[in-house]
């Protein structure tokens, strides 16, 4: 219900927070938290335009590209923001070996530079929950700016996150409860197979479980 100036006021605020403290991690992550609620929170709008009719086909059309041009840039800057290898988490204590695996995996989780570990570890839910703002305007908008393979690699990206940060053992309790959402999102994208829907089955038991 709020309005967007209240998300570009608090945008324009981490900014400068951002700015003058450049050591300050928290400052950080409240900037990219808010870059991204505003971003989400224009494509909500253009969206809505579009079904009220209240801009021509031009003007939407513009419009996107701008706004996809915007999160191409946002992309960029959350993706080499933190590139170090010591920067990542190296080994998984809480997943099971390999070989006793009850559910096949369907992603890579151990992949030692994609979680974020320490003092970064909230950098994860930035990044998964802006590939759920990713999957939501591509997938609205799929005939022109993405395919159903590229849907479905991003909905795979944040599986593997979610995996990650489950099997990390970083994080606070439950920390897997913050990505509820965003797993829900990208399980609709995931293909339409036994081991996929059994995974998505799991995980979401899994989230049952911890409330």
């Amino acid at each position: 219900m709020l309005g967007r100036e209240w998300f570009s006021a608090c945008s324009e605020f981490y900014q400068r927070q951002a700015r003058d403290k450049p050591n300050d991690f928290g400052a950080l992550f409240e900037n990219l938290f808010a870059t991204s609620r505003l971003v989400a929170t224009d494509i909500a709008l253009l969206l809505a335009s579009r079904n009220t009719g209240e801009k021509s086909e031009e003007q939407f059309a513009q419009e996107v590209e701008e706004l996809h041009a915007r999160m191409e840039d946002f992309n960029h800057t959350l993706t080499t923001r933190f590139t170090d290898p010591s920067c990542f988490v190296k080994t998984f204590p809480k997943a099971p070996p390999p070989h006793v695996e009850d559910i096949e995996h369907i992603v890579d989780f151990r992949d030692p530079n994609f979680c974020l570990s320490g003092e970064l570890f909230s950098m994860n839910y930035i990044l998964i929950d802006f590939w759920a703002m990713q999957l939501m305007f591509r997938l609205q908008l799929s005939t022109t700016l993405s395919t159903p393979e590229e849907l479905k690699e991003i909905a795979l990206k944040k599986c593997k996150m979610f995996e990650a940060v489950e099997y990390s053992g970083q994080g606070p309790p439950g920390a897997i409860l913050g990505f509820q959402a965003s797993l829900g999102i990208a399980c609709l994208l995931l293909p339409k197979e036994k081991k996929f829907t059994d995974w998505s089955r799991h995980k979401f038991a899994l989230m049952e479980q911890h409330g």
